[in-house]
């Protein structure tokens, strides 16, 4: 197919007889799936990962993203056979961005081309998504039945990031930042994303939950990097940016919660001028403070007017958060109607497999 803003070369032999396509629950339809693979500088690894991933689908196509690496990342996957795209704005999310707008499929494996993640594992995680259980599988590496290995600062930052998740949100996650992870269609073209980073995985989590996207979390085993590989993530600065992402979420799908939070506070902050210009009003009858009069005013009534504009807002998100759920009951109306029309044996035509795989 061709790509945009990339090179695109023939893909390799598939190393056939090894594993049998996925199909549906029916058994008539082996769905199109394609593997995703985000690149910065993988050389030492890239090869291994696209060698592991057509062994367990060997039917899948495997596309490898460069995003402006430096090494021999590129000539490593195509000589792998691996299909190779580019995108030249530097960052994982607009990697993401390219990938899910140019690649069509039914059925898409995101995985990072660092070897850390197990191709083994994919089968597992993609039976949720075939059995039209979930749009999302997530390759959960902080499971209580992971084996995963983490750094202290890794595993700290992922608690922190979840707390924060967890409270805002009540999202009863295990790993929003995995990198592992398996998308139906309907997810894949119609989640909009905006993130540049490596915030991207908070803002597919996140967005995915509030939007009415049905999320599951599998565990998996995370590896520990071959020898010379190394963490693209710049611990204290994409820290900064993921909570900044997780907060400019909570702005958009939770507005109540943080413009009554600032409200409440601001409203709580004028009592303290408040209590004791009045205790001396009832006492002597006067005003004599009366800078922190007008201070108690000023803070009582802009906690009301933030609290006011988080409600109007409030309103407005939760018409749109319904209108999206009403959209996914009806795909999956769709997609139930549209597998009952096809037989569960015979030959399958490109848009069979297509029509009774993609919701709306």
């Amino acid at each position: 197919m061709p790509a945009v803003g990339g090179d695109l070369v023939t893909n390799g032999a598939i190393i056939a007889g090894q594993r049998e396509p996925l199909r549906q629950q029916s058994g008539s339809v082996a769905p199109e799936i394609a593997v995703l693979i985000p690149c910065f500088n993988e050389e030492l690894t890239i090869g291994h990962v696209i060698e592991q991933f057509r062994v367990e689908l060997p039917h899948a196509r495997i596309y490898v993203f460069d995003n402006n690496s430096t090494d021999g990342t590129v000539e490593c996957a195509r000589q792998k056979g691996a299909l190779i795209l580019r995108e030249r704005r530097q960052g994982k999310g607009y990697v993401v961005q390219s990938m899910f707008r140019d690649i069509n499929a039914d059925m898409y494996v995101m995985v990072d081309g660092d070897g850390t993640y197990p191709a083994r594992s994919v089968r597992r995680l993609l039976e949720p998504v075939l059995n039209n259980e979930a749009d999302m599988v997530v390759g959960s590496r902080l499971n209580s039945a992971s084996k995963s290995q983490f750094r202290l600062t890794n595993r700290l930052g992922n608690y922190i990031f979840l707390w924060l998740t967890r409270t805002i949100f009540n999202a009863h996650i295990e790993d929003m930042l995995s990198g592992y992870r398996i998308f139906n269609r309907n997810i894949v073209k119609h989640l909009p994303l905006l993130a540049g980073g490596f915030e991207i995985e908070t803002e597919l989590t996140i967005k995915a939950l509030e939007r009415g996207y049905r999320v599951i979390e599998l565990p998996v085993d995370l590896a520990s990097r071959a020898k010379g590989s190394y963490s693209k993530i710049r611990h204290f600065r994409d820290g900064l940016i993921i909570t900044n992402m997780i907060f400019s979420l909570a702005r958009d799908y939770k507005p109540l919660t943080v413009f009554g939070t600032v409200g409440l506070l601001l409203i709580l902050s004028g009592l303290i001028p408040g209590i004791l210009v009045i205790s001396e009003f009832l006492r002597t009858g006067l005003v004599p403070r009366l800078p922190s009069a007008v201070l108690a005013v000023g803070l009582e009534l802009s906690g009301l007017v933030v609290g006011m504009v988080g409600l109007v807002l409030h309103t407005v998100v939760r018409r749109f958060q319904e209108l999206d759920l009403e959209i996914q009951h009806l795909g999956r109306q769709i997609l139930v109607a549209q597998q009952g029309k096809h037989p569960s044996s015979g030959t399958a035509t490109d848009e069979d497999k297509r029509s009774s795989i993609i919701a709306l």
